[in-house]
């Protein structure tokens, strides 16, 4: 089945690009991508540059040797909750949740009573370094920091080329990474996963007996 993707909106927001090109019709700040099941993938830019360096200063501070060669990122990490309890992270998620629970309620509405934000970590990768291509069992977001090496998702012939202050956010099971960070400058990134408010605290039942 070829690939179909619709834009709804914001002309402004073009860093989405087809790995092999398809024509796309852009409109706005979520997108519908057919391969055959149909995903929404929910992007925009969160236009607080002080924010956005602060993180970059938390992750630099706060990498845990522990983490490195530990998962697929090939570079530098915080632990898996590092920013669960960050004042900038609640306020950035409270944005996410405020503007898009109209425009996506199938994730967003009544959102503390239904989902909660299970992990939400740093990385760092250094020039020469690569995101093992891997896939997430929850819903997924990505707020990039700074620019660097291009997230490719092969299944959806995407590509996606961060700008600070980016964000993108994808349901479960979508391949993502990226072989090589050819940039001079180190890449970072704030990712966070998303769980069903039962299920989250089910697991941490399980895990905690």
């Amino acid at each position: 089945m070829p690939l179909y993707i619709s834009f709804l909106q914001n002309e402004r927001f073009k860093m989405l690009s087809i790995l092999n090109s398809d024509p796309l019709n852009q409109t706005k700040n979520i997108c519908y991508i057919t391969y055959p099941r149909t995903i929404a993938l929910i992007y925009g830019n969160y236009d607080y540059p002080e924010i956005i360096n602060n993180f970059i200063i938390k992750i630099k501070s706060n990498l845990d040797s522990k983490m490195e060669g530990y998962t697929n990122v090939k570079g530098g990490m915080t632990k898996f909750d590092y920013f669960l309890n960050d004042p900038d992270f609640i306020n950035f998620t409270t944005y996410l949740i405020n503007k898009y629970q109209v425009e996506y309620p199938t994730l967003f509405k009544n959102f503390p009573q239904r989902k909660i934000f299970s992990d939400a970590w740093g990385n760092e990768i250094k020039p020469g370094g690569s995101v093992n291509y891997h896939i997430h069992h929850t819903v997924q977001g990505i707020l990039y920091l700074t620019e660097g090496a291009d997230l490719e998702l092969p299944e959806l012939n995407i590509k996606i080329s961060p700008k600070p202050g980016d964000y993108y956010i994808f349901p479960a099971q979508v391949i993502h990474g990226f072989d090589k960070h050819v940039g001079e400058q180190n890449r970072y990134s704030l990712i966070f996963n998303i769980k069903d408010y039962n299920s989250f605290n089910y697991a941490n039942l399980m895990y905690n007996r």
